[in-house]
């Protein structure tokens, strides 16, 4: 029996239940061009904003009081690279493009457990193993679609302006944040699962979010604990200054490393969840 036969079932089950890789996929890919290209929109502004105030650029920083630089990120924005990277990721790109991650991870587990349409899937011969895979998959896939946009509208940007920031710096910034986003995610695909909630799970990565940028930005501006500033993951996307200074292997290391782990947790999770249909 086809499950187009199958009464009571709607085409977007009907999908689920056909390719239910190609469904994770689809599903956000509208909320992953409105990030790419919104977000991504302000790299093509932020070039001739530079040029329009680079003369007063510096005399404008120094008036700025450590913890407003801080929240930059602790770039020079007197230069393109130190610009783009405070005025759009240190808080701006990052923020977006993790809520994207939580939002494709949540959604696809606890978001489905909530509609009752994951059971569904799970009644196919379809291994739960391949199936948390699969979903985990098409996050990283949101999250490298968003960051190429915004990325290439970054190069767009700089490139005609004029702008002296090197393509590999900018592939390596946004590599950084494939990783930090993916991190996020996988922790709100671990919280979905063992909750079944999708907004609690998406509340958890994006509290995890401000929780890992606040440590970066504001415990190096206490000198009895600057030295721990590293423990944020946030650290390592942004305080090697890869867009000003190109790819920090061993910060890249480690945020490969955290950005898998809770996607492991969540696959090994989901094949142990107890789940109706």
């Amino acid at each position: 029996m086809t499950t187009s036969a199958l009464p009571g079932v709607r085409r977007r089950q009907r999908l689920a239940l056909t390719n239910s890789f190609t469904k994770a996929v689809a599903d956000r890919l509208l909320l992953t061009t409105i990030v790419g290209l919104g977000v991504g929109a302000m790299g093509l502004a932020m070039g001739p904003i530079y040029l329009a105030l680079e003369d007063v650029l510096a005399e404008m920083l120094a008036q700025f009081p450590e913890s407003i630089m801080a929240m930059a990120g602790g770039a020079d924005m007197a230069t393109a690279a130190g610009y783009y990277t405070g005025e759009m990721y240190s808080i701006v790109v990052p923020f977006a493009v993790m809520f994207l991650a939580a939002t494709s991870a949540a959604r696809a587990f606890g978001g489905e457990m909530e509609a009752r349409t994951i059971g569904l899937v799970m009644s196919t011969p379809t291994r739960r193993t391949r199936l948390a895979t699969e979903k985990a998959v098409a996050m990283v896939i949101h999250v490298l679609l968003a960051t190429s946009l915004i990325g290439l509208l970054v190069w767009v940007g700089s490139a005609v302006s004029g702008l002296d920031i090197k393509p590999g710096n900018i592939v390596a910034i946004s590599l950084m944040l494939v990783l930090l986003s993916v991190f996020v995610g996988g922790i709100s695909m671990a919280i979905s699962i063992v909750s079944g909630r999708g907004v609690l799970a998406i509340l958890a990565g994006m509290l995890a979010a401000v929780a890992m940028y606040a440590w970066s930005s504001f415990v190096p501006m206490a000198d009895a604990i600057a030295d721990v500033a590293w423990l944020s993951p946030w650290h390592h996307y942004i305080g090697t200054d890869p867009l000003g200074s190109g790819m920090d292997w061993a910060s890249a290391a480690l945020l490969t490393v955290l950005a898998v782990a809770p996607l492991v947790i969540g696959v090994y999770l989901f094949k142990r969840r107890d789940i109706t249909a």
